[in-house]
């Protein structure tokens, strides 16, 4: 791969990974509630949920030459009901729920959530179709990419998860108005992905 090929690939999963996301506001919020300790079985989650979805979209790229517009279309609304139901369940929240010990979005919810994500199957399909599989034999790069695509991915989840649990006094101190601005941008999650489909 050529340099300028790898340096435009690079920026483009940075940036997909630390821009807000369902699963960056989803970290912050557990971050912020639990500590950085208290959501490693959420970040577990969507670590091995983003491998598997990140698999998938290799072989789905390899195997489609074009993915059918009736499933992105049925992904995007699927994804966009789970986002919103994920808002609601952070505006809904109460501070007594707030300070409990056990974590409500664990490892299963997290696994979950990566197959509805609807960033994430455009962000994996992205990464293969225009930078991988042009200059790399399909076999290899497979697995390699995905572990790659996972690792740079996680890596912004990890982050945000870290800055909720060194911010998380100022968070709970204003619980109410940090679980409201969170419900709000996993709505606006919700919304740029609707307005892309249209």
């Amino acid at each position: 791969m050529p340099a300028s090929i790898l340096s435009a690939f690079l920026l483009f999963a940075f940036i997909a990974a630390f821009t807000p996301g369902p699963n960056t506001i989803l970290a912050l919020s557990m971050g912020t509630r639990h500590g950085f300790r208290g959501c490693f079985r959420l970040l577990a989650g969507i670590c091995c949920g983003f491998f598997c979805v990140m698999f998938l979209c290799g072989i789905l790229t390899f195997s489609l030459s074009t993915l059918s517009a009736s499933f992105i279309r049925i992904m995007r609304y699927v994804g966009c009901l789970y986002i919103v139901w994920l808002a609601w369940k952070l505006f809904s929240t109460r501070e007594e729920q707030e300070n409990a010990s056990s974590t409500d979005t664990g490892f299963m919810a997290a696994f979950l959530l990566q197959f509805l994500n609807i960033k994430v199957v455009i962000y994996g399909m992205t990464a293969y179709s225009a930078f991988l599989f042009p200059w790399y034999d399909a076999a290899a790069t497979l697995p390699a990419g995905a572990l790659v695509l996972t690792l740079i991915g996680s890596a912004g989840t990890v982050a945000w998860a870290y800055a909720g649990s060194v911010l998380r006094h100022l968070f709970l101190r204003h619980a109410r108005l940090a679980n409201t601005l969170m419900a709000v941008l996993l709505l606006g999650c919700a919304l740029s992905l609707l307005c892309e489909g249209q």
